[in-house]
């Protein structure tokens, strides 16, 4: 309906910004499927492991052991 609410008062730019608007909706979408999960594996998820095993070294670390957990490096920039 957005069209013929705008037809009126823009005229012949109405594709244009009805285009706009409507990108704007599908590029909001894409982001909610993308960060509706973030526990996972896929690169863009949240690297839990990396984090708990921070964590782990840390508090270890501040209990004076010297024995702490390795932190796994990154393969290909993605952290897991």
């Amino acid at each position: 309906m957005l069209p013929f609410g705008l037809v009126d008062s823009i005229g012949i730019m109405t594709p244009v910004i009805v285009a706009f608007v409507a990108y704007t909706f599908f590029a909001l979408e894409a982001l909610g499927a993308q960060i509706e999960e973030p526990f996972g594996t896929e690169p863009n998820d949240l690297a839990l492991d990396a984090i708990v095993t921070g964590i782990e070294a840390t508090l270890l670390e501040a209990l004076g052991e010297t024995d702490l957990p390795r932190v796994r490096p990154a393969v290909d920039f993605v952290q897991t």
